[in-house]
């Protein structure tokens, strides 16, 4: 589980990092997009910000949810293999 934990966070932090680059770049554009001269779609203003504040707040989260996951099962795997394979050795003087 220590293991599963490192991981989840560690992903939780690049997830946070991607969701700041995503909602800098792409929610400019959405609101751009609304102010070309033929566009008749909704106001989608609010929805440029709706989308920034989400991926700063749902993609950590997200993140963190996978990596969970991912370093169970990594875990179970590492667990499963290193008696059959030798595991990991370290030699230290």
């Amino acid at each position: 589980m220590p293991f599963a934990m490192m991981l989840a966070a560690i992903q939780a932090v690049i997830s946070f990092i991607t969701g700041i680059i995503i909602a800098l770049i792409w929610a400019p554009f959405i609101s751009y997009a609304q102010s070309m001269p033929n566009y008749t779609g909704p106001p989608l203003g609010f929805f440029g910000i709706l989308f920034g504040v989400g991926a700063v707040v749902i993609f950590p989260i997200l993140g963190f949810v996978i990596g969970l996951i991912e370093g169970l099962l990594f875990a179970v795997i590492y667990n499963f293999l290193a008696p059959r394979i030798g595991g990991i050795r370290l030699q230290f003087e």
